[in-house]
């Protein structure tokens, strides 16, 4: 469902991303493991439509996101590192907004609503203001408007960071449950036991190269991380 064609990328000073190549399946959730500076979130903001590669292309359930950016961003939930939200706008009108960009039908608004307030435990401040919210409270609506529109690839920067262990238990459920009805995850973290709790495979990024892909006991097993885990 994504498919990075050899993207590369370089900034004034150093190669972002050289030739990278990533395919994830439907059904499955795969993490984008690596140090900061690695190239993660150029890689996220690549995929997602939000910069362009020098070279290469991704292709979202078969749709450039560099020639047909916008059928491919129908597909595409996409939650960035920082959380960008209208402070004055409620969570409910936010969510409405976002839906509105994706022209989703009154009528499938309020399973959308009913399904992501209750999984997060947002529901009584659904229609207080947004910078009523605490840094916690502004990831899960962004997190929630990023599934609103349903769609079939989910992007993620560093959805824990930041964030408590119920947050990720939360996490955990839901992305589980998303790809079990044939949908596709890709996270990235600088965290070895976030990789291996919420993954099914770790592409292993350094230096804008991915090295190569693991499983979850093998993640362990190689990066013996010395943090208290989840």
């Amino acid at each position: 469902m994504i498919n990075i064609e050899s993207i590369s990328k370089k900034y004034a000073h150093a190669c972002a991303l050289n030739c990278v190549m990533l395919n994830v399946p439907a059904g499955k959730i795969y993490a984008l493991f690596g140090p900061n500076g690695a190239g993660k979130t150029t890689a996220l903001k690549i995929m997602s439509g939000l910069m362009e590669p020098d070279s290469g292309d991704v292709k979202i359930c078969g749709k450039s996101i560099i020639s047909d950016p916008v059928n491919a961003k129908f597909d595409i939930g996409f939650l960035a590192d920082q959380n960008v939200l209208f402070d004055y706008m409620s969570g409910t009108d936010y969510l409405n907004f976002t839906m509105d960009i994706f022209k989703i039908p009154e009528s499938r608004r309020n399973e959308s609503f009913e399904t992501y307030l209750d999984a997060f435990e947002m529901r009584h401040a659904a229609n207080d203001f947004i910078f009523n919210y605490t840094f916690e409270m502004k990831r899960k609506f962004s997190l929630i408007a990023a599934l609103s529109h349903n769609p079939k690839v989910l992007l993620l920067d560093e959805p824990a960071a930041r964030m408590d262990l119920i947050f990720i238990a939360q996490l955990k459920k839901l992305i589980r449950d998303y790809t079990a009805k044939g949908n596709a995850v890709l996270f990235s973290t600088n965290t070895v036991e976030i990789a291996a709790n919420l993954c099914d495979i770790a592409a292993v990024i350094s230096s804008g190269n991915i090295i190569e892909c693991l499983s979850p006991e093998e993640l362990r097993k190689k990066f013996d991380e010395r943090e208290s885990g989840i």
